[in-house]
This record gives structure tokens, C-alpha cells and sequence, in this order.
């Protein structure tokens, strides 16, 4: 028997967490008298600022690790997953990894009567709006949080990686069990209230995991392309430049099209236009070139492309004209100065009733979960 697991992280941001709950689930598992090993799937290959990646970790109970290794390594992605834990709710919406194209379901890895373990504070009903369903029934777990943002040098300590181990222990024991985890946990770190955090959460998920039934989630909106395989592949191919194009105006941008990343970002900028003042700071310091100009003067935002970095927020010299919005409130990507354009009221009044009363920030540069901070609502100013 394997027990395949992977972890679903954003690049950078939650590259530790997710590299030490693979080791250390190996390590846990060998303890229980397991055989274990785990890998990134980008450990070679260069990773972007909250680009989906993917760490994994194998367990077997009766193979020796030669025969698990022969079974399980060398391969650029999992074949099927038992527990896919899921360290950012927003990446339900479909992820599109670094060298493997196309927007792909969250849970296209999980098996018959596996787990999606997601660390969120929304019901399995809000999530299931935007995961795409499967043939069969499997099990959806959530565990009460906000996305560890900790980054590469930075470390906050949220208990995120002591409560995620716990969670799986809940969804899955023949990965690992609640015990092996607590006794870990107070031999490597001495303080109870890190086991104690994993034992909460092991509680919590096991109240919060359901069922999903196969009419359950949604039409993959996306198409998935099919890769060619290796036999049809023509000599001597070459590989066209990527077109360029410099002029202004509507989609004037100078930005790789065939480069989406929509799927890095768990915020959005939501645009009041009646408020803005054209003073062109979004559409100059955005590092992804996600701003289109209008014929108005006004500026586009082209969510396909945005990484929800949140720079245009934070130069926008107006307040309440730009803010960030939980990616998770947006069903698609369409064209906000479109909408405006149709509808400039009923507009105001959506992007006021999407921005709602809650502001989030980062405690630090790099620091876990969010900081919520009540905003203000702005009157319309519209002529």
C-alpha cells in the first residue's frame, strides 16, 4: 500500500511551511514504524511570488524504500493523491503551475474517497462554488485559518505547520497518527502548546470534514490542454519570439499574452472609478502590466494577469479608490471598466458591495494570515 499526499503552496510566500511538513510527515511516518520519503515538484526550477507549486510526501506500510522510491520518484507531478492540502483557500479557483499549462481543478489529483484538506474560514459549500466536480464521492475537509504568508527569511509563527499536521492526521491516519504527531512535536520543539495545536486541530477537522458527492462542484470552466507526447514532437522545432506590442490605448500593454497568472493571487484590486483621478500610478508601478488605459482616461485591470501583489492599492493617492478583495468573492474574470462603462451605478454599487467593510493588510512585509481593518464607504462621485 502508498499513501500518496501533496501540498499545494504559493510560491515564495509558503515555500518553508510546505518543505517542512513533507520532511517532517517522512519523519513522523518513520517513527511509526513507516516508510517514507518526499520531494518538491519545483525544486529545480525557478519559483515566482505566489505561484502555485506543489510539495509531496509518500508512505507505504509494507514496501521496502527501494520499491517505494522505484514507484513514486522522478516525476514532475503526483498521479493520484490521497490528501491534497491546500495552504491558500484561494487556490480552489484552479491552479496554473510553473511549466505545466493550462488552469487545472485543485482536486484533479484526488482519488475516490480522498481528501481535499483546505485551510480556510469559509463553508464547504462556499469553496465547492469554485471546485470542479468529480465522478465519484470524496471528502472535503476544512481547517479553520488564514494563508501563512511567512516567505523564505521570514518566520511568524502561527502554529499553521503544527495544526496542518494535525489535520491530516484526522483525514488520513495511515499517513500519520495524532499521537506520533504529539510526540513529535514535544521532542523536537519542548512546549506542550505546539502538540496541544496539532490535537485542536485534529478535533476541529474531523467536525469539518464532509462528503462530496459526485454532482457536487462545478463544469471545469477551463479547458485543459492535452500535452503531446514525446513521439510527436517534429525535428527541428523552433520555438516563435513572443509578440510584443507598445501602442496605448485598450489592451495597449507591452506584457507577454501568452504569460497568464491570474492564479498567483489570493486578493484582487476592486476600482472605484468615480473616485479615480487619473493620475496614471496603477498603470505605471504595476509590475505585471495588468492595467489597460481607456479611451476615457480611465484604467482597465486584466485579473488574468494580476497577481493580487497589491502595489496599485497601496501608490493609489485616493482613498477607498483602489482595495484589495478576497479573490474567493469573484466568480470570473471580466472586465470591471466594461461593467462600468454599461452601468455606472449599479457598478459603484457592486464593487462597494464586494469591498464590503473589511481592509486586509500584512502585520509585516511577509507575516501570517491577515490583518482586517474596517474600511469606509465612500458616496458616489458620479457625474
Amino acid at each position: 500500500m502508498i499513501k500518496r499526499l501533496e501540498i499545494n503552496y504559493r510560491g515564495i510566500l509558503q515555500k518553508n511551511l510546505a518543505k517542512k511538513l513533507g520532511s517532517d510527515i517522512v519523519m513522523i511516518a518513520h517513527r511509526m514504524g513507516r516508510i517514507g520519503f518526499s520531494n518538491g515538484r519545483y525544486s529545480d526550477s525557478p519559483e515566482r511570488d505566489g505561484i502555485p507549486c506543489k510539495y509531496f510526501a509518500f508512505i507505504t506500510h509494507d514496501l521496502e524504500e527501494e520499491e517505494l522510491e522505484a514507484e513514486c520518484g522522478a516525476k514532475l507531478d503526483i498521479d493520484e493523491a490521497d490528501v491534497s492540502v491546500v495552504l491558500d483557500e484561494a487556490m480552489v479557483k484552479g491552479v496554473e503551475p510553473w511549466g505545466w499549462h493550462g488552469i487545472r481543478p485543485i482536486n484533479e489529483k484526488t482519488i475516490e474517497n480522498g481528501c481535499q484538506l483546505v485551510v480556510s474560514r469559509k463553508s464547504h459549500d462556499d469553496l465547492l462554488q469554485f471546485i470542479g466536480h468529480k465522478p465519484f464521492r470524496w471528502r472535503l475537509a476544512i481547517l479553520e485559518g488564514d494563508a501563512n504568508m511567512a516567505g523564505l527569511w521570514v518566520n511568524k509563527d502561527d502554529l499553521t505547520y503544527e495544526r496542518v499536521l494535525g489535520g491530516i492526521a484526522a483525514v488520513d491516519p495511515d499517513i500519520i497518527g495524532i499521537e506520533a504527531v504529539e510526540a513529535f512535536l514535544l521532542e523536537r520543539t519542548k512546549d506542550p502548546a505546539r502538540a496541544k495545536a496539532a490535537r485542536e486541530a485534529y478535533e476541529s477537522v474531523q467536525r469539518r470534514t464532509r462528503v462530496v458527492n459526485s454532482e457536487e462542484g462545478v463544469a471545469w470552466p477551463h479547458e485543459v490542454p492535452v500535452l503531446p507526447p514525446w513521439h510527436s514532437f517534429m525535428e527541428g522545432a523552433a520555438v516563435p519570439a513572443v509578440a510584443r506590442r507598445f501602442e496605448l490605448g485598450p489592451r495597449g500593454q507591452s506584457r507577454n499574452l501568452t504569460f497568464k497568472r491570474g492564479t498567483t493571487k489570493s486578493l484582487r484590486p476592486v476600482v472605484r472609478f468615480d473616485l479615480c483621478i487619473k493620475c496614471t500610478l496603477c498603470w505605471l508601478e504595476c509590475p505585471d502590466q495588468c492595467f489597460d488605459p481607456t479611451q476615457d482616461g480611465l484604467y482597465d485591470i486584466d485579473y488574468e494577469y494580476c497577481t493580487g501583489c497589491g502595489k496599485c492599492a497601496a501608490v493609489c493617492p485616493v482613498n477607498e479608490c483602489i482595495v484589495m478583495v478576497d479573490e474567493l468573492k469573484f466568480p470570473d474574470d471580466s472586465s470591471p471598466w466594461e461593467q462600468w462603462n454599461d452601468d455606472k451605478a449599479g457598478y459603484t454599487d457592486w464593487a462597494e458591495q464586494k469591498k464590503g467593510t473589511e481592509r486586509f493588510f500584512y502585520p509585516f512585509i511577509t507575516g501570517t494570515g491577515f490583518e482586517r481593518r474596517v474600511g469606509k464607504t465612500v458616496p458616489p462621485n458620479i457625474k
